[in-house]
C-alpha cells in the first residue's frame, strides 16, 4: 500500500500540501492526515469522499502520540511515498516573559515531534521516497522576542540537512523547506505588523507544488521567492552578532 503522510495537516502550509497532492499524485491508495484538531481533519477529509483518507488525530507534542502512530504503522507495513513533516508551534514575545507551556510546546512540536516522525516514518519509506521537513526562514539568523523558535528552526535546519546526506544512500530524498511570511493561523496569531509587515507573503498553492517537485528531483533545501534567498545569503555573510541587531521582531509582537 503506498501512502502519504502529512502533519500539521488541519490548516495552513499543511492543509495546501493535501489539497495539492490530491491533484498531483493521484495513485496513492491512502493519504494519512495528522493534527490535534480532529473536527479539522474531517472537515477536509470529507471534501474528497471519494479518496481514501486516513484521519489520525494526535498531537505531537506527546510522546504516546508517536506511539501511537508507530502502532498503526506496525499494524499496516505502508510503503510512505510522501512524508510532509509539517507539525510546528510558534509564540512571540520576550523570552522572560513568556509562559512556560509554550516554551515546552515550541521545543516539543518543532524539535522532539519533528524528529520522531522521521525516525517512525523513515523505516517504512523506500527507494523513490522523499520527505519534505518544514523549517523557516527564522533559522538563518536568531530572531530576538522568537527565541526559542529560531532556536528550534535552527536544529530542524541541521537536522534536515544532515539527515539528507544519510538517507540518499538508499534514495530516500530529505528536503528542507524553509518558507517565510505565510498566511496562516500561526502567523496571524503572533503578529501585528510591525517589521515584519514588509515581508512578502508566500502564494502557498504555487509554492506546495514547487516544493515537491524539487523534493522529487532530489533537492536537499528550498528557500521560496527571491527576497527570502537573499535573507537567506545575507545570513551566511554578516556575523550572527551583527545581524542580530537587525532581526529583532518586537515591534511585530502583539502588545497585550
Amino acid at each position: 500500500m503506498n501512502i502519504a503522510v502529512i502533519t500539521g495537516a488541519s490548516s495552513g502550509l499543511g492543509k495546501v500540501f493535501f489539497q495539492k497532492m490530491m491533484e498531483r499524485y493521484t495513485n496513492l491508495d491512502e493519504i494519512w492526515l495528522i493534527a490535534r484538531r480532529e473536527d479539522r481533519l474531517k472537515e477536509l477529509a470529507n471534501k474528497y469522499p471519494d479518496k481514501k483518507v486516513r484521519i489520525l488525530p494526535l498531537d505531537l507534542s506527546d510522546t504516546k502520540s508517536i506511539e501511537t502512530l508507530d502502532d498503526v504503522l506496525r499494524e499496516q507495513r505502508p510503503n510512505i511515498k510522501v512524508l510532509i513533516n509539517n507539525a510546528g508551534f510558534d509564540r512571540a514575545g520576550l523570552f522572560g516573559e513568556m509562559k512556560y507551556e509554550d516554551i515546552h510546546s515550541i521545543i516539543n512540536v518543532n524539535v522532539m515531534g519533528m524528529t520522531m516522525i522521521s525516525r517512525t516514518c523513515l523505516q517504512y519509506m523506500s527507494n523513490g521516497s522523499y520527505e519534505i521537513i518544514t523549517g523557516s526562514i527564522g533559522s538563518f539568523v536568531p530572531l530576538p522576542w522568537r527565541a526559542v523558535y529560531s532556536a528550534s528552526k535552527a536544529y530542524v535546519r541541521f537536522f534536515a540537512r544532515a539527515l539528507h546526506d544519510e538517507e540518499r544512500k538508499r534514495g530516500v530524498n530529505i528536503m528542507l523547506l524553509s518558507p517565510g511570511s505565510m498566511n496562516t493561523e500561526m502567523f496571524r496569531e503572533n503578529t501585528t505588523g510591525g517589521k515584519l509587515s514588509i515581508f512578502p507573503y508566500l502564494n502557498l498553492e504555487k509554492e506546495t507544488v514547487k516544493a515537491m517537485k524539487k523534493a522529487e528531483r532530489g533537492a536537499a533545501v528550498y528557500t521560496p521567492r527571491a527576497f527570502y534567498k537573499a535573507y537567506r545569503v545575507f545570513a551566511k555573510i554578516v556575523p550572527s552578532a551583527l545581524a542580530v541587531k537587525f532581526t529583532s521582531v518586537e515591534s511585530s509582537v502583539p502588545k497585550e
